[in-house]
């Protein structure tokens, strides 16, 4: 019976000491793939996820939107941040584009315009 109960507490510490903690793993994620921002100038991060390194950058060069400096790459779980202009003159639109190894995620970013300002002729 002493040899049973020896038998069973091995296997127990076989089966527990072999085991890894759980870890969540991202190859790269954001909380949302659009935003759609105000016409009034400002700023907001966008959070990202990943177990690695990445970048961010945008798809085409942009005067009116900009990732603040130091928050344009990473390792691991962070934060860019990204500031933008008051717009008057039409909706603008862009990609920001995320890259972690051979993965890529796209966020498109949608700027309203403040048609009260717009005149007509």
């Amino acid at each position: 019976m002493n040899r049973n109960i020896c038998n069973i507490v091995f296997a127990i510490i076989l089966l527990t000491g072999c085991a890894k903690p759980y870890e969540k793993h991202y190859d790269i994620s954001v909380d949302a793939v659009a935003y759609t921002l105000p016409y009034t100038g400002d700023s907001f991060p966008l959070y990202v996820y990943c177990s690695g390194d990445w970048t961010a950058e945008f798809d085409a060069e942009q005067s009116w939107i900009a990732i603040a400096s130091g928050t344009e790459s990473g390792s691991g779980n962070g934060v860019v941040r990204l500031s933008y202009k008051d717009n008057d003159e039409a909706v603008r639109e862009v990609n920001l584009v995320l890259k972690s190894g051979t993965f890529t995620q796209t966020v498109h970013i949608t700027q309203k315009y403040n048609s009260s300002r717009l005149e007509v002729l």
